[in-house]
This record gives C-alpha cells, structure tokens and sequence, in this order.
C-alpha cells in the first residue's frame, strides 16, 4: 500500500513539519495565543490531507488515527515559537521571518501534492482527474484553511502561482509514473521539485495569473 512506503511517508512527514510551522508564523503574527496557535498550525498541516481522505473515503482520516501528526505539531510549535521568542530580540533577523514562511509553506506545498497524487495513482490509477485533483486538494486545503481562520482571504484567490504549481506538479507526477511508467521515488522527486521551483520562482518573479479587469468603473455592478 503507497501509505506504507518509505517515500511517501517522508513526504507526508515533511509536508505536515513544514505547513505546522507556516501555520504557526501566521499565528503568532496574528498575536493569537496558545490555543489559537495550536489550532491554526494543526488546521494548516493536516486538513488538506482530512480532506483528501474524505474524498476517497479514507475514514477516520490517517491523521486523527495516528498521533504521529500530533507530536509533529506540538514539537513544530514548541520549537518555532522558541525561535521566533528569541529573533524578536534580535531585529536585524526579523526580515528573515516572511522567507522562512514563504519556504516553509512551499516545501508543504510541494511534500502534499506528493502524497495526495500517489494515493489517487495507487487506488485509482486509471482516473488522472480524480488523481490530481487528490494531489492538490491536498497541498492547498490547510492553507485555504489556515488563511479562512487567519481572517484572510486564501492567496490562492489573490496572487502568485500556488494552486496552479501544485497542479502541474501532480500532472508532472502523474504522467511520469502512471504512464511513462517510472520508478515511484524517481516521479515522486520529479514532482515535488516542479512544485516547489514553481512556486519559488513565482514569488521570486511576482508571476501572478491573469485577472479580468473592467474598462469602466460602471461596466460591472
């Protein structure tokens, strides 16, 4: 079963360390306490993959039947806020926070288009739609989450290649394994670094999807 394989589980460990730790960020610059830092990062890191289980009817999901993603949340929060307590003792460092952030939650977004794309190869191998579409429910539903609870609109409705990185990510990992037929790890790599040097190069470029924008003000109510 692709849950139990070593590659998989690697992904979906360092997916849910890196989207507990953007959530976490986004919580602590939202001045929320424990609780809420708790909720946010947690949301963050395992409710694209909640969402991805209730699609295929994976229940009770993986993650509330597993403390795993429990512990990787507790330990991601003790350790970030320990961090960031100390760097804002230190101003010079403070600029690195929003690249730690923006890292962080591309390395999750590239670690979950992963998994939720092989889990679509393995049990529906012959359904590319259902297949990708696993692989970026997954990697965008914390963050959508995350940004609902944060009193922000998703980014994925407002700016940079995110959504669409993950996408091509998936059809990349898809096209690879199931129909040029190579070696899981090798497609699970292939897709994952597309996603994430997407993702990177957009920030880095400001590349954004094209908006529909009104000739008049009075063109549209």
């Amino acid at each position: 079963m692709v849950m139990q394989s070593l590659w998989w589980q690697l992904f979906d460990i360092l997916g849910t360390t890196a989207f507990a730790l953007s959530g976490t960020m986004v919580a602590v610059s939202r001045r929320m306490d424990i609780f809420g830092v708790f909720v946010l990062a947690a949301a963050t890191a395992v409710g694209g993959g909640i969402l991805r289980d209730v699609i295929i009817g994976n229940i009770p999901p993986a993650a509330l039947r597993d403390d795993l993603y429990l512990w990787i949340v507790i330990i991601t929060i003790a350790v970030t806020c320990a961090i960031i307590r100390y760097i804002t003792m230190r101003r010079d460092l403070m600029d690195r926070f929003k690249n730690v952030y923006l890292m962080s939650d591309a390395i999750g977004l590239g670690s979950f288009t992963v998994t939720g794309t092989m889990l679509g190869c393995s049990y529906y191998p012959n359904m590319w739609v259902l297949a990708v579409t696993l692989g970026v429910v997954t990697a965008i539903g914390g963050g959508v989450i995350r940004d609902v609870l944060a009193g922000q609109v998703p980014i994925i409705f407002l700016q940079d290649i995110y959504a669409s990185a993950s996408l091509i990510g998936s059809c990349m990992l898809y096209i690879t394994f199931i129909i040029l037929g190579i070696p899981a790890e090798i497609s699970c790599i292939i897709g994952f670094s597309i996603t994430l040097i997407l993702r990177m190069l957009a920030i880095h470029f400001h590349w954004n999807l094209p908006r529909v924008r009104r000739k008049r003000r009075d063109d549209i109510l």
